[in-house]
């Protein structure tokens, strides 16, 4: 148990999880308490719900990798990290400020197309269905979601 706390992943998870719950409790606090009560989709305090439930499944994830390596650290494999490439860096930030730039030239569904192709390429998928059906399929998820569903406005 011991070697589990002293793990770093293990560690940001717990406080990972513990963030996500309390925003979860505030937000399920806050609208029940709230003095204009109005339907969740409306509701200010939904969004932080979202992003607590985002944040509990992270913890999760970050527990998952911190046991992973723990098996490891027991079994003497020793993964080594690879460093962080700064060119890499570069061209995701890069990539961003082209898809900002294509939203205002082209709009949200076909700039986001673009975007989404060459960031999974760039990630190293190169199946070619895959990346058409992914980049195709999300913008449109996305704008059913939003701006159907929630009624909020994209770029």
């Amino acid at each position: 148990m011991r070697e589990y706390l002293k793990n770093k992943n293990v560690q940001d998870s717990i406080v990972v999880f513990l963030l996500g719950l309390a925003l979860g409790i505030y937000s399920l606090v806050s609208f029940y308490t709230a003095r204009v009560q109005t339907k969740w989709i409306m509701s200010p305090y939904l969004f932080p719900l979202l992003l607590s439930v985002l944040t509990i499944l992270l913890s999760v994830s970050l527990f998952a990798e911190g046991r992973y390596e723990v098996a490891q650290a027991r079994s003497g494999e020793v993964k080594s990290k690879s460093p962080l490439k700064l060119k890499n860096v570069l061209v995701v930030v890069l990539m961003g400020i082209a898809y900002y730039v294509l939203i205002s030239l082209i709009h949200f569904i076909p700039a986001t197309i673009v975007f989404l192709a060459a960031m999974i390429w760039f990630l190293g998928e190169r199946r070619w269905w895959l990346i058409a059906i992914i980049a195709v399929a999300m913008p449109f998820i996305l704008y059913a979601l939003f701006q159907l569903a929630l009624g909020v406005r994209l770029p």
